[in-house]
């Protein structure tokens, strides 16, 4: 049992060991496969170099799939079971999908070995190889099939005319591997030059002086092969047309003319026609002739002249006999060349007597019946025999010598001595050209005048099948719809054969290495039609090329190009090509051109006119205007600031049938210019001030510049500059970051102030530079001297400036602490007494002022009434010189309430609510009868206010009946507002949200309950604005309330009327109430987040006050 334990651990191990060395094996495999295997044609099995190596556990279980999903999988197929790969389409190398043309052709791809066991971890990647090898399945083919090379005659032997060298798909051995020439006279080769890719340079090289009189057309057959077994080939025919050069002279068919002209002869008459002939073609071949200006005889050009295009030689003058003379005539043929060729002949004249007998011409063709018309073939060769000139003069001597001569410069005669004349063929006939031939024998004799004799025939030239058939174009063009499927005619050749019969009978057929698509021709008519469907994006236009071949013996053949243009369908919706991202510089005018969109419709004509707009989402929201041609401007003027970018889709589409259209997102960045000047934190007008406390070193920091540019880039801020006050070279500023320090030690030992200019720049252009002052003020410390004034002070004095300071300081902290303890027993006593709060200070109280402009006997009159606050105002009648610091004092203070004079709010007395035998004893005092001391105690006149205030707050919730809970409550009061107290409060701009408008429309509810409902014995305050204080949109409080146990005093309001709207007033808390920063108390009473960094910032930050200061 140990040994059999043994052994199934060391099985274990091995297993194990096993497992880990294959996991960690990398699995190769390579495989070969020809292009053009059927489908279905084994590729390999990939589990041959796998399967000795899968575990015994796994055996059976093992699946194989392809690891990634990738083209490879359109090519072949994979076994999952046996992982046998096979073909699975017919794979073409040369396909662009697949290798197109490249030397290797080879796929690398990856399958996936894994256990369909559950829970098995076996899994393991083999890397397969598929190498694609190459067979011979392309032939070379040239990119014309015919080309047409014109050869001037003049051309050197040597010189080289370039030829496009074939394309063979294939690769390797199976490409071109060479080139030859046909079978031609050996006027040209190849040079042939392979290059350094493979490729080959073709080039046609003269070995032969051309001369196009002699032969003027060549063709010449290049052919390429590849290397393959068996090889293919193409080939490329190479028509060759030798221009003319001017090479010839023009040849007088006659050196010398001797002619006898009788001297009766009339005027005009033509003497003498003489006949040149040019080798060369066109103005090179074209004569002229003339009388040579450099005569023999001075009488020529008198007595003759000559015709320039007919070589007629005319009488000028009549002609006068004299025995013996003769003119002699030098005669001129020239070529119209550039540089012509001129040649010169004799002629010479002699004038006889009438009184000759003319020669008898006669003409033997040979033929049966002798008729005048013979038949020859257009084959004959030069030398040929036509006819037999018989000539017969009785005439003796001169007038007997006969001398003749034939009209058609295609035969000649020639003389066989006393018996006449042979006509024989002279150049090459051809039917095409002149089938029928007018042949005149004129004979003349040597006699005086010589007698001229004429005689004609006609030979007709036979028809040899010598022509090739000619297409009455060199390119037919039609029109095939695109996706059209119907069989039907788009085009129709015609060529034509000008030799007779069975040598003109034409046929056509399809040259079917010129096109690979699929096509149809009537070989009778030349009707061609397509047999498959196009599509006019991927073949705009089809080029293919038609045979027409002669039905004679041998047969002779042509080609023609066809080009059939593919019509276009609106089959492709417009792309809007790149860039989609624009710039434009902000502050450009409206409709300023921020770029212009491009799109690609693969249609063509109407199908490719493109209109762009923009989606509809965005025509609002964007301020740019897209036009229909993609132009793109503003519609409003830019600001980077606001807005740096922008992105929106344009909408593309087409005016084809139907419509297609496609969009795309367009991003517009707005560049940025220099349209901000540097904005300054610090200095500023209002607090520009620092100080510099006690002995301080080079490089000390006295402050920092502070400034803000809202542009960007180099329109930011640049540099900061020290313009002025640095006079003693006292203060270094860093011109990028704003420091401003010190240059050397300072010792200062009596206060100075520097008053600096300094200048904030941009780098934009044109340069924005804001410019502010900075004062800097140093203090002497103690215990130095300054170095700035070069003075030694005394000590003495020192000492004194420091007790002075020490001593203010200490009577500074004394008066802050009598303030705070007569602040906080002012509040004590006033609650105690009143406890009365004032909407705008911190311990108000509500009193008359001058009560004598208000309380009069007269029962007719309207006066006010005046409550007066002032905050300042001793509460107690102390004298000025006391001070008390018991919280607890009590002091009488029933009689100092009339020493107060700050307004509070200003009300109207009803003419029924005067108090009746009410005196005025003096300014501020208010008197009655029957009073001891004439005045009225302090109960008298509460109860005095509360008669006049519930009278008129009786009548305000009268005219409020029937009105909604959240209406408005305003009390009007007159204007007051020159008092300490009358200060605009505005609590819109506290920041703490306790502004008129936040206030709920309940406080009007909340009024009433205060008025009917208050609780007996419990002071309280109420509080209201009245619409004439408000003034944009802050509130001016003015009013108080004052409910003292059952007598309830209210601050009256102006007269009330239906169509005043009112609204009770805001209330803020009392811990977070503070002076207005104008008013007097806002002096003493700090916001305590207040900066003091300067000594101008305590009054210079007026926004860190709170305004919205009222209960």
């Amino acid at each position: 049992m140990a040994i059999s334990g043994r052994r199934n651990c060391l099985h274990s191990l091995v297993l194990s060991f096993l497992l880990k060395f294959i996991a960690a094996q990398n699995y190769q495999v390579t495989f070969t496969i020809q292009e053009e295997k059927a489908p279905d044609s084994f590729v390999g099995d990939v589990s041959s170099s796998f399967s000795s190596n899968i575990p015994r556990v796994e055996v059976g279980h093992i699946k194989y799939g392809f690891l990634q999903q990738n083209y490879i999988q359109t090519l072949l197929t994979l076994q999952q079971t046996t992982g046998v790969l096979s073909t699975a389409v017919v794979i073409d190398r040369e396909s662009k999908t697949v290798c197109q043309s490249q030397a290797l052709c080879s796929f690398n791809f990856d399958i996936a070995v894994r256990s369909s066991r559950p829970q098995s971890s076996f899994f393991e990647i083999i890397s397969v190889t598929l190498i694609i090898e190459d067979i011979n399945d392309n032939a070379p083919l040239f990119p014309h099939s015919l080309v047409l090379l014109n050869i001037p005659e003049s051309a050197t032997v040597g010189t080289s005319y370039h030829i496009e060298s074939a394309i063979d798909l294939d690769a390797g051995i199976n490409s071109v591997q060479g080139y030859e020439i046909g079978q031609q006279n050996g006027n040209f080769s190849l040079d042939v030059i392979q290059k350094l890719d493979g490729s080959f340079t073709v080039k046609l090289v003269l070995k032969a002086l051309l001369d196009r009189e002699s032969r003027d057309k060549y063709n010449v057959v290049i052919i390429a092969m590849d290397g393959g077994n068996p090889k293919k080939f193409g080939a490329v025919s190479v028509n060759i047309t030798v221009t003319d050069a001017n090479d010839n002279v023009p040849m007088f068919t006659q050196t010398s003319y001797n002619i006898t002209v009788r001297e009766n002869v009339t005027i005009g008459s033509t003497v003498l026609k003489v006949t040149a002939q040019d080798m060369d073609i066109g103005n090179n071949g074209q004569i002229l002739y003339r009388l040579s200006d450099t005569q023999l005889d001075s009488r020529v050009k008198s007595i003759f002249e000559m015709s320039h295009d007919k070589g007629e030689l005319k009488l000028k003058n009549k002609l006068v006999y004299e025995s013996g003379n003769s003119y002699r005539i030098i005669v001129e043929a020239s070529d119209n060349g550039k540089q012509p060729h001129v040649t010169q002949a004799i002629v010479i004249i002699h004038v006889t007597d009438v009184g000759n007998n003319p020669p008898t011409v006669q003409i033997n063709l040979l033929e049966p019946g002798n008729t005048k018309f013979k038949k020859i073939f257009e084959s004959v060769n030069p030398g040929t025999f036509v006819a037999h000139i018989n000539v017969i003069d009785t005439d003796t001597n001169e007038n007997g010598e006969v001398i003749c001569e034939i009209s058609d410069k295609n035969f000649e005669l020639q003389p066989m001595g006393r018996k006449g004349y042979k006509a024989v063929v002279k150049n090459k006939l051809d039917r095409e050209t002149q089938d029928l031939h007018h042949i005149l024998i004129s004979c003349h004799d040597y006699g005086t005048p010589p007698l001229t004799a004429s005689s004609s025939f006609i030979v007709s030239v036979l028809d040899e099948n010598d022509c090739v058939p000619t297409f009455t174009k060199p390119v037919f063009t039609g029109m095939i719809p695109e996706n059209y499927k119907e069989f039907r005619t788009f085009v129709q050749v015609l060529a034509t054969d000008q030799d007779l019969d069975r040598n003109g009978e034409v046929r056509y057929y399809i040259d079917e290495e010129s096109t690979p698509y699929k096509f149809w021709i009537n070989e009778m008519d030349g009707s061609l039609r397509a047999d498959q469907v196009f599509d006019r994006e991927e073949t705009p236009v089809v080029t293919l090329k038609v045979i027409a071949r002669d039905l004679g013996n041998p047969s002779l053949s042509n080609k023609a190009k066809v080009q059939l243009t593919i019509e276009d369908k609106n089959d492709n919706a417009p792309i809007i090509d790149n860039p989609k991202n624009f710039t434009i510089m902000e502050n450009k005018n409206s409709g300023s051109l921020v770029g212009v969109l491009r799109a690609t419709d693969y249609d063509e004509g109407k199908n490719a006119q493109m209109m762009f707009v923009i989606k509809p989402e965005f025509e609002f929201s964007v301020p740019f205007v897209v036009f229909p041609d993609g132009t793109i401007k503003t519609n409003r003027q830019l600001d980077r600031e606001e807005k740096s970018n922008y992105e929106f889709t344009v909408v593309v589409f087409d005016l084809g049938t139907p419509r297609l259209t496609s969009s795309a997102n367009v991003t517009i960045f707005v560049k940025d210019m220099n349209d901000n000047a540097p904005k300054l934190k610090f200095p500023l007008p209002n607090n520009k001030t620092v100080i510099v406390l006690g002995d301080v070193s080079r490089g000390y920091k006295v402050t920092q510049i502070e400034a803000r540019d809202d542009d960007e880039g180099l329109n930011t801020i640049k540099s900061y500059d020290i313009t002025s006050g640095n006079e003693k070279d006292l203060f270094f500023i860093d011109p990028k970051l704003g420091g401003i320090y010190l240059k050397k030690s300072v010792i200062i030992n009596q206060n100075q102030t520097f008053l600096l200019n300094i200048a904030v720049k941009d780098g934009g252009h044109p340069q924005h530079t804001t410019n502010s002052s900075l004062k800097i003020v140093m203090v002497r410390a103690l215990n130095a001297t300054s170095h700035i004034s070069g003075d030694d002070n005394n000590s003495n004095t020192l000492i004194v400036v420091i007790v002075v300071i020490l001593t203010a300081v200490l009577s500074i902290v004394m008066i802050m602490v009598i303030c705070f303890l007569r602040r906080f027993d002012h509040r004590s006593k006033a609650r105690k007494n009143l406890d009365i709060v004032a909407p705008d200070e911190k311990y108000p109280k509500c009193y008359m002022e001058d009560p004598s402009h208000y309380l009069t006997n007269s029962k007719d009159s309207h006066e006010h009434l005046t409550l007066s606050y002032d905050p300042m105002t001793n509460i107690t009648t102390m004298k000025r010189k006391e001070v008390s610091f018991d919280i607890d004092d009590h002091t009488d203070h029933s009689d100092t309430r009339e020493n107060h004079n700050t307004t509070m709010s200003t009300f109207s007395v009803p003419e029924s609510e005067k108090l009746q035998g009410m005196s005025i004893s003096e300014e501020g005092e208010e008197s009655i009868p029957n009073s001891n001391n004439g005045r009225l105690n302090k109960l008298q006149m509460l109860q005095y206010h509360q008669a006049i205030l519930e009278s008129q707050t009786r009548a305000w919730l009268q005219t409020q009946e029937g009105q909604e809970e959240g209406s408005s409550f305003d009390v009007t009061l007159p204007d007051d507002k020159c008092s300490d107290t009358s200060e605009e409060v505005t609590a819109s701009d506290s920041g703490k949200g306790g502004s008129e408008d936040d206030i709920p429309s309940n406080h009007s509810r909340d009024l009433k309950n205060r008025v009917h409902g208050v609780v007996p014995g419990k002071f309280q305050t109420r509080h209201y604005v009245a619409p004439e204080f408000r003034r944009q949109g802050s509130l001016q409080r003015k009013a108080c309330d004052i409910n003292f146990e059952d007598n309830r005093v209210h601050s009256p309001a102006s007269p009330l009327s239906d169509d005043t709207p009112y609204r009770p007033e805001s209330r803020a808390s009392l811990a977070n109430s503070t002076p207005r920063p104008s008013s007097r108390a806002a002096m003493f009473y700090p916001n305590e987040h207040t900066f003091n960094r300067t000594l101008d910032s305590v009054g210079d930050h007026t926004s860190d006050w709170d305004s919205a200061s009222y209960v």
